[in-house]
């Protein structure tokens, strides 16, 4: 027979608000599973000082727009069992805090 230690905390999904900014400039991320890098949004959460890319679709309910710079306020799940070819949290939005046109 089998036992676990974790406990049923551990098997929650976390829902937080949280305030990302994204940056006008654009990168690339390797995309799973067919391992080829494609351009994305690079954002940043609140408190971090590194950015990284991630896919347009990343955030629902927002539609990147190249050129502009965003401060969002999302709702950031933190999944407890993610899948394999995806990341550990889910982006939604819950409203656009700023938009500025960059030149």
């Amino acid at each position: 027979s089998l036992a676990s230690c974790s406990s049923d905390d551990d098997d929650k999904d976390i829902v937080e608000q949280v305030t990302i900014f994204v940056s006008a400039e654009t990168g690339t991320y390797q995309n799973v599973p067919d391992n080829n890098y494609v351009e994305g949004m690079m954002i940043r959460e609140q408190g971090e000082s590194t950015s990284y890319c991630v896919s347009f679709q990343t955030i629902t309910g927002f539609t990147y727009e190249r050129g502009h710079e965003y401060e969002l306020l999302v709702k950031r799940t933190t999944l407890a069992n993610p899948p394999q070819d995806s990341g550990k949290y889910r982006y939604e939005l819950v409203r656009i805090v700023s938009d500025k046109k960059i030149e």
